[in-house]
């Protein structure tokens, strides 16, 4: 543990930085028995944390009950706070991932529905254009669910990252979180999307990157995880992201990664230095290089390049534009939400996605 200087300054600072990259629970754990005086602000963060935990693994397993024979499984918060977290339990996350089969979106949320789980998506929400990959549901607790259809929510990403939900079902296996066994992504399934999420969130939070290092600790078949990148598309948000982790984290990695997931020679360099002038810890706010190269990334310096140009025009048009007033946040009608579904549905009809 480095020598830390006293001071209010130096307290702010750390608060807000472990708040910022989502470790606040952690760093509380670790500084407490060094420095108790930087570790005292944090102690909310872990007790929150724990208890929303706690009233997660008890929804899931409701959850469980209710959905019985379909398909399903749950990703990223619980099962990583498990799983792929130095501390079990004291990993922060807000809410409940769970994936069906887009033909059982339907029968998932009338079974929800039956027990208490409501649709708070409004009806704007649910008529979009953009057919969003997810549903919202809350409980009479206040628990949040996203129910997936679809791995990657925004229909232009889906379109990029052609993510097959039911191989994800099919590879699913089973866990232990706390005292309930939970259906979860396979091993690597589980790290190529750690890895896509981190990217395309501008992987510059410490969390993501700790949820990838824990992951790849526990990989013992790197070429399936350059083959199943390549599948979903994603093997450069795979390639920097992973990159970051071992950068901070003395991740281990196979040394020929790089050529394994067909980056090019050029971009390999490009991307270590962006790192090292703007290493990923010292990031205190999402605007950033790092974040711009992370969200745009590709397999060339040219395509990434060129999808850099491209969100950047795009946010300098959206900074421009007049926010528009929000809509009261009413539920949708049900009439909205057998609209949805049905959409889902065709989005699918007339292929067989349960085939091998």
């Amino acid at each position: 543990m480095p020598e830390l200087a006293d001071g209010l300054p130096l307290v702010d600072d750390l608060v807000g930085a472990a708040r910022y990259h989502r470790i606040a629970p952690l760093a509380h754990v670790a500084l407490r028995g060094v420095r108790p005086d930087l570790a005292e602000p944090l102690r909310v963060d872990r007790d929150t944390v724990i208890v929303r935990h706690s009233r997660m693994l008890a929804a899931l397993r409701e959850i469980e009950t209710v959905l019985g024979d379909l398909p399903w499984l749950t990703f990223k918060g619980p099962v990583l706070s498990e799983l792929a977290h130095p501390v079990s339990g004291l990993r922060s996350y807000k809410d409940l991932d769970i994936l069906v089969d887009p033909l059982d979106l339907r029968e998932a949320h009338e079974r929800l529905n039956a027990v208490g789980w409501n649709v708070i998506d409004s009806n704007e929400t649910l008529e979009r254009p953009e057919l969003s990959g997810e549903v919202r549901l809350a409980s009479s607790r206040r628990i949040l669910v996203d129910l997936h259809w679809s791995m990657v929510v925004n229909v232009s990403r889906r379109q990029r990252f052609p993510i097959s939900t039911p191989m994800l079902l099919r590879r699913r296996r089973r866990v232990q979180a706390g005292l309930a066994p939970l259906w979860a992504l396979d091993p690597t399934d589980a790290l190529l999307h750690v890895c896509l999420h981190a990217a395309l969130s501008g992987g510059t939070r410490l969390l993501h990157l700790i949820d990838a290092d824990q992951l790849a600790r526990d990989i013992d078949d790197w070429d399936l995880v350059a083959i199943r990148a390549k599948e979903w598309r994603s093997t450069a948000q795979t390639a920097l992201v992973l990159g970051r982790a071992r950068r901070l984290l003395g991740t281990p990695l196979p040394a020929d990664l790089y050529p394994m997931l067909g980056l090019s020679s050029v971009l390999r360099p490009a991307l270590s230095t962006v790192d090292r002038r703007w290493p990923t810890e010292m990031l205190h706010k999402d605007e950033s290089l790092p974040r711009l190269v992370a969200r745009a990334v590709q397999p060339t310096a040219r395509g990434t390049l060129a999808w850099a140009l491209h969100n950047s025009a795009v946010g300098v048009f959206n900074r421009t534009r007049r926010a528009p007033v929000p809509p009261p946040r009413i539920p949708a009608d049900p009439s909205k939400i057998d609209q949805y579904m049905s959409a889902v549905e065709s989005t699918v009809r007339g292929v067989d996605l349960r085939s091998p």
